[in-house]
């Protein structure tokens, strides 16, 4: 579903990634793992078409990127209808109430009727346990709530993969806790994932995991082999 393929970037003269290749098919779990600054976030990024790249392809479900200054708006539209991102933070419309705030993408990238978003998008705040804060503003919400909205809005366009930035950094243990048991949920549902992260717990549970240093992909494995040294 997802293919990366000898990805090079550099931001002015620091080269942020270095041939870096990887696939990840329907169904997976990908977490990639390493110290900070080692490119894992640059890497999302990339694949979801918010940043260019000098050399090396992405490929996610047949929409193709290609290094060079710009990106082909047409194709990063569809990309991105089959890619969504959930970003460190939360990036929720603060005039929007939470259910306005799950219903943003169905109803102006999907072009739904909005009875139809308004179901999807109460089905979704009840999956990640929020139904009865649908009218609430994100405001009046702790930052794991915040988290789990965006995680039901991103849900709402339907993607074929999901791509996590560090979900939990920004939240203490119990609120972070509340959001990787939603990511586990969606895990076990047979969502495809990409999950930068530093929770080494969820890593242990994903099908394969990719150690990132210095802009390269330094070891790929199962699990338990690539976290037995980097707990």
């Amino acid at each position: 579903m997802i293919s990366v393929t000898n990805l090079t970037k550099f931001h002015g003269s620091q080269r942020v990634l270095n041939g870096v290749s990887l696939t990840v098919n329907r169904g997976e779990v990908t977490a990639l793992v390493g110290p900070s600054g080692g490119g894992k976030s640059t890497l999302l990024r990339c694949i979801n078409g918010l940043e260019t790249f000098q050399s090396g392809g992405v490929e996610v479900a047949g929409n193709k990127l290609a290094g060079g200054p710009t990106h082909d708006s047409r194709v990063l539209q569809k990309l991105r209808l089959s890619v969504g991102m959930v970003f460190q933070q939360f990036h929720l419309f603060p005039h929007m109430s939470v259910l306005d705030n799950v219903m943003s993408g169905p109803l102006y990238a999907l072009k739904q009727k909005r009875g139809e978003a308004e179901a999807t998008a109460r089905k979704l705040l009840d999956r990640v346990g929020l139904k009865e804060k649908a009218d609430a503003r994100p405001a009046n919400l702790s930052g794991g709530q915040q988290q789990r909205v965006a995680i039901a809005r991103t849900l709402a366009v339907k993607p074929l993969a999901v791509l996590f930035d560090e979900p939990t950094s920004a939240l203490d243990p119990q609120m972070a806790k509340e959001v990787l048991a939603v990511m586990r949920d969606l895990a076990a549902d047979g969502q495809t994932m990409i999950v930068v992260t530093h929770d080494m717990d969820f890593a242990e549970r994903a099908t394969v995991v990719h150690l990132m240093q210095a802009g390269e992909i330094v070891k790929s494995g199962p699990p338990a082999e690539i976290l037995k040294e980097h707990r």
